[in-house]
């Protein structure tokens, strides 16, 4: 059993709501409770970020909050410097852009970073686009696998969607993953074009918003049907 350092602050993995457009509730009440009285934050977007701590309500004033910019081009040197404030014994936040850290979102070195040093990690509840469209799928939620992006170039998109296909066919294994959203209706073309019949595509579009949809269907059915509006929406797309 790791024993943490008690005399280091803890790392609090904070997710916010996935759709940033929109009023929508996205940390349970005594968890706000607990973030109060942090003045550190590692985020991505300072703007998104100060939006997120006002729906928290936090006792600093938002103007002092320190707030450091973290993406995947971030130095180990930079992000050591971020976290020296844990081993003063003062507690921080990592902070999501959408939905919670780590999950399809940079952060998961910071948080290896924080376990080699004996500092404590506390996840907190909330949503993920990833766990909430496989729950709304009714696709094998036992085995499944998340690509994050799939390739852009014409020849790879096909045999990596194939690839996954034979996943889904051998092994039963639901295969998720996203694209830009402005590729979207191109990579629903190629599906349909790619996957065979029997294969059952799931889209979950603008998840937890007031324009939340969600299709289910074979690919035989999918092509028969109106091609739906996928155009620069949040999608996940599932396969099974």
């Amino acid at each position: 059993m790791v024993k943490h350092n008690q005399d280091l602050g803890s790392l609090f993995l904070i997710p916010s709501s996935i759709e940033q457009n929109e009023d929508v509730p996205f940390l349970l009440d005594h968890h706000k409770k607990l973030l109060k009285n942090i003045k550190y934050f590692i985020v991505e977007n300072e703007k998104i970020a100060r939006k997120t701590l006002l729906q928290i309500g936090l006792k600093t004033k938002i103007q002092s909050v320190i707030l450091n910019k973290y993406n995947n081009r971030t130095s180990d040197f930079e992000m050591k410097e971020f976290l020296k404030p844990l081993f003063n014994g003062n507690d921080m936040g990592l902070l999501s852009d959408s939905g919670s850290p780590c999950i399809a979102d940079p952060g998961a070195n910071i948080v290896k970073y924080a376990h080699l040093k004996k500092i404590k990690v506390r996840p907190l509840n909330g949503p993920s686009s990833v766990i909430l469209s496989l729950m709304a799928s009714g696709f094998n939620g036992q085995k499944f696998k998340f690509h994050g992006y799939i390739p852009i170039k014409n020849s790879e998109k096909e045999r990596y969607i194939k690839k996954m296909m034979e996943s889904v066919k051998k092994d039963k294994e639901t295969q998720i993953f996203i694209e830009t959203p402005y590729r979207n209706e191109q990579l629903l073309k190629d599906l349909l074009r790619i996957l065979e019949d029997k294969i059952e595509l799931c889209i979950a579009i603008n998840l937890t918003g007031s324009h939340e949809k969600i299709y289910r269907d074979s690919i035989a059915n999918w092509r028969l049907k109106k091609i739906i509006n996928v155009k620069k929406q949040l999608c996940i797309f599932l396969i099974n």
